[in-house]
């Protein structure tokens, strides 16, 4: 398939759906981008919109909308950047797709392996630009344990322990599950997973879960059980109850090496040596952020570096999590 059009003027007009606080930091990053023009803004909520034109004085002439398809009416962008509830992903993106804009769609895509498989066909179908917002595929330590992991010169991976903790507890809509489509597993835990099955290269098929509430309409507490389909095994844990901020770690084990990712770093420990630091300079990041990417994507001068694959594997693997609860036993996972 060829890649996307170059608009005019190398100036992609990018409005906004949905414009709370994650929105707004894209915004600001997406006013950085020397291809991009913020075009509108829109948000059910009017005061998220004016709060958005008071810290962001680049969009205070901005149109505003409260309906989506009122500002694809009047102000027809080419390419949109979607931060609504989790829920709500599928049909903006759907309808940006159909009406012929590129999207940028927050984690996760969507929130069942049908919805996601909708959104690829249509990306393939349009040949827009879909990408999903899962921001460690740009950063230096993630990106350079995927090219030592899936590399293959220690072997393949044969086990995966990864966990996630985080003051969480389910607040605002993401207690809501008409709106979250589940708890911090569908939420942050959703980066959790991405980098999981990114880093290592592995497709799960099967899992085992439990999750826990805590007096809450959504899971806080998880605890997965997972299978690759190369036999690999591995287990996922994410707390939604924990002191303070945020916690990731992430340990892979190869045929010949360990490698371990956490808040101090990232190490390796080679078959018959002690662990060695990977020093920060060969921590490069790739060069730009999501939001460039995101636009230099369209105008055909980088590749997207996260792919609504990436977001059908970790819908279906969350649908798996959830369907292993709901019936007390592993359920397949649907690639």
């Amino acid at each position: 398939m060829s890649g996307p059009a170059e608009p005019a003027a190398a100036r992609v007009r990018v409005a906004f759906i949905g414009c709370g606080g994650n929105a707004r930091a894209h915004v600001q990053s997406m006013l950085q981008v020397p291809e991009a023009q913020v075009v509108a803004l829109c948000d059910v909520s009017a005061e998220a919109m004016e709060l958005a034109a008071q810290r962001l004085p680049g969009v205070v002439e901005l149109p505003r909308f409260t309906d989506y398809r009122e500002m694809f009416a009047a102000v027809d962008p080419d390419a949109v950047v979607i931060s609504i509830p989790h829920t709500l992903h599928y049909e903006a993106a759907a309808y940006a797709l159909e009406h012929g804009a590129h999207v940028q769609v927050e984690k996760p895509m969507a929130c069942s392996t049908a919805e996601a498989r909708g959104l690829i066909e249509r990306r393939d179908r349009t040949g827009r630009v879909l990408l999903v917002g899962y921001q460690r595929h740009y950063e230096g330590s993630y990106r350079w344990l995927r090219d030592a992991v899936t590399s293959g010169r220690y072997g393949t991976v044969h086990f995966i322990e990864a966990w996630q903790a985080q003051d969480w507890k389910g607040r605002g809509w993401r207690g809501v599950p008409e709106l979250s489509g589940g708890g911090q597993l569908n939420d942050s835990g959703s980066h959790l997973v991405d980098v999981v099955f990114w880093t290592s290269g592995l497709r799960p098929d099967q899992a085992f879960a439990f999750t826990h509430n805590r007096g809450r309409r959504v899971d806080v507490l998880s605890s997965i059980a997972f299978r690759a389909e190369n036999g690999a095994i591995g287990n996922i844990a994410v707390i939604g109850e924990h002191p303070h901020g945020l916690a990731e770690g992430l340990q892979i084990w190869c045929r010949d090496a360990r490698f371990t990712l956490d808040d101090s770093g990232v190490q390796v420990q080679l078959v018959g040596k002690a662990p060695e630091g990977v020093p920060p300079d060969q921590l490069v990041a790739y060069p730009s952020d999501k939001d460039a990417n995101f636009i230099r994507a369209i105008l055909g001068r980088e590749p997207v570096q996260v792919t609504a694959e990436d977001g059908l594997l970790v819908a279906a693997f969350t649908e798996a999590v959830y369907e292993s609860v709901r019936r007390g036993s592993p359920a397949a996972v649907s690639l």
